[in-house]
């Protein structure tokens, strides 16, 4: 394994220079002619006996071989360990789980879902499961508890498993109730009246107010009372609102430019700082959670370099914004088969750097709410009273 080395020669008598070498004994395996001089390929030994050429300047330009190689690997020793380096960190971000965090208000469930997980080998510190096997585990551990169990996600999210769950609600008695009305809980106008005991007293497009008898308990024939039931049902009535949003009327616009870094970062009760120094001046992170010892987090960032730029919401836009934010509040507080049937903006409001308006909403929204009522016997012939 012989390492060669190309050497730029030059001299004004090249024919001379081959002559030299040849009494030298140095072995010339390859000639490039450039503008410079001549390129020469010959041994690494060789290249101390061109000192004794005296009419030639030289330099040694590259190496090829072995040699070549180490020289090469030295030179750039501090990039291949940081390379390595960061193979082996992606390694570990790819392939291991450092938290579970199981999500449900009893802890009860919580307790036994994160046993069960870990009885399968879903724990802190532990290698990720392939989808398949996160999906049999799912199913075991459904199969183990039938009556507490009704559904299980596992999601997983960067070093970390979010673990999702249903309980089982077991059907409990419900107390029959002897008598009782649906009862308005709010002041609307009728659009859907749906029942199975007692009879509607609203219909379709009648306005309501709070405290009305929608469906009664009491169920009449040719004006005389023949029985009292539990009146059950559903009353749908368009309803109004006023809500009030503030919209800034500046924000920041980030783009990514597409250039990306990563780093380091320690995290306790006296540091919250990378160990590296950042070589972008704006950026969005992207934060996966390493290990955690002795009260101390070690954090893998990716940092992924954004341009900013402040910008002005046209009067459009700030109106559009606030009718998506009029939907999320009151869609958050809607139930099954309750909507949004349409909004108008009442009132808006520059004030300083915020847009404040106020818009009406209008909803279909359930209003019937059960209401008991009491059954007295008087009289001795035993006819029914009503309170």
């Amino acid at each position: 394994m012989k390492t060669y080395c190309l050497v730029l020669i030059k001299t004004s008598n090249v024919e001379r220079f081959f002559l030299k070498c040849r009494g030298l004994g140095i072995v010339i395996f390859h000639t490039e002619k450039k503008p410079e001089g001549i390129v020469v390929k010959i041994l690494e030994e060789d290249v101390k006996k061109l000192r004794k050429i005296w009419f030639i300047r030289y330099k040694v330009i590259d190496y090829l071989g072995v040699h070549a190689i180490q020289k090469k690997l030295k030179k750039n020793l501090v990039f291949l360990v940081a390379l390595l380096v960061g193979l082996i960190l992606l390694f570990v971000v790819s392939h291991v789980i450092v938290d579970v965090d199981v999500i449900h208000s009893n802890k009860e469930i919580r307790d036994l879902v994160t046993s069960a997980l870990k009885d399968y080998g879903i724990s802190k510190n532990t290698w990720r499961k392939s989808f398949k096997e996160i999906e049999r585990i799912k199913e075991q551990i459904l199969n183990d508890y039938p009556e507490k169990l009704e559904w299980l996600e596992i999601e997983t999210k960067g070093m970390k498993y979010i673990v999702r769950i249903e309980e089982r609600k077991m059907n409990e008695e419900v107390e029959e109730k002897d008598a009782c009305n649906i009862v308005a809980t709010k002041d609307g106008i009728v659009k859907r009246v749906i029942y199975s005991e007692g009879e509607a007293l609203t219909h379709e497009n009648d306005y309501v107010k709070e405290g009305d008898i929608l469906i009664t308990g009491s169920i009449l024939k040719d004006g005389e009372e023949k029985s009292v039931v539990c009146a059950t049902g559903s009353v749908y009535a368009e309803v109004w609102y006023q809500v009030s949003v503030h919209v800034p009327l500046r924000y920041t616009e980030k783009t990514e430019t597409g250039k990306v870094r990563w780093n380091l970062k320690v995290k306790n009760s006296t540091t919250d700082d990378f160990i590296f120094k950042s070589r972008l001046d704006s950026y969005v992170e992207e934060v996966h959670p390493l290990f955690h010892i002795f009260g101390t987090e070690i954090e893998f960032v990716r940092q992924k370099e954004v341009t900013q730029e402040e910008k002005t919401y046209t009067e459009e836009e700030v109106l559009n914004k606030a009718m998506e934010e009029v939907d999320e509040k009151v869609s958050s507080t809607l139930e099954e088969f309750e909507s949004i049937l349409y909004k108008k903006v009442l009132k808006k409001e520059q004030n300083n750097s915020t847009m404040d308006i106020e818009v009406f909403v209008a909803v279909l929204e359930s209003i019937g709410e059960q209401q008991e009522f009491e059954r007295e016997l008087s009289g001795n012939n035993g006819d029914t009273t009503i309170n």
